[in-house]
């Protein structure tokens, strides 16, 4: 920007309340280093989790404003192309937010936002910061709020973390435990009831109780699945869908 006087190491962006100098080498913009400042709170960083389900919701909202005829072919590829790069595991280093924030996860949101159009630009061959030919708001961002992105990416994680993870390796726990109830079939014990010896069963019999636990958490965990899958998405500031 004319005027303003730039420290070495650093670029100068811009947003609604001026410049701001930013480390020349990071992909974030202007709201993200006033958020890096004003809410240096704690070492809690935002998870990986949640990078990747906005990168998820970045990428699918990119794909159905190009489909709309409300985003060009090139923004939305570029933005793609950004977005398959962060979930495979790039520019991590680039997501330094504190989970301390905004209860809407406004600077959050601008923080991918910032990261994805700026690696747009680039791809593109465009200087960092110039927000083209891809802008945060404008492109990265269109049809979307932090009020309906933010909650969204929260029930996103929470979900791929249930399928791809939690699901699994109870499953792999309760199998486990199965094979030994049914090796242990054959082996009687004495049960015990308020500290002291009851009646017999078997071994095999005893664990098999700890399988209709964990098959019991397994349907509790896909009972909660459906409200997970329902996403605050095109609700857009408070819920009315403007300006999506």
């Amino acid at each position: 920007m004319s005027g303003t006087p730039v420290e070495p190491g650093t670029r100068i962006e811009t947003d609604s309340l001026g410049p701001v100098a930013v480390p020349a080498d990071r992909l974030w913009g202007a709201q993200t280093q006033r958020s890096l400042e004003y809410f240096s709170i704690g070492r809690d960083l935002m998870p990986a989790e949640m990078v990747d389900a906005y990168a998820i919701i970045k990428k699918a909202s990119a794909l159905a404003n190009r489909d709309g005829r409300n985003l060009s072919e090139e923004a939305a590829g570029l933005i793609c192309r950004a977005c398959d790069e962060i979930l495979a595991g790039r520019h991590r280093d680039m997501f330094p937010l504190h989970v301390w924030m905004t209860g809407s996860g406004t600077q959050f949101n601008m923080n991918v936002n910032e990261v994805i159009a700026n690696r747009c630009c680039q791809m593109a061959g465009t200087a960092l910061g110039s927000k083209s030919p891809v802008h945060p708001n404008d492109h990265v961002n269109m049809s979307q709020s932090s009020n309906d992105t933010f909650p969204s990416a929260m029930h996103v994680a929470a979900a791929l973390g249930v399928v791809r993870r939690l699901e699994p390796e109870v499953t792999a726990l309760r199998d486990a435990i199965d094979a030994k109830a049914r090796a242990w079939a054959d082996i009687v014990k004495i049960g015990r009831t308020h500290m002291q010896d009851a009646t017999p069963l078997t071994l095999g019999q005893e664990w098999s109780g700890y399988v209709g636990m964990l098959d019991e958490a397994l349907e509790r965990l896909g009972a909660a699945l459906p409200a997970l899958y329902r996403l605050a998405l095109g609700g857009t500031a408070v819920g009315t869908g403007i300006n999506a």
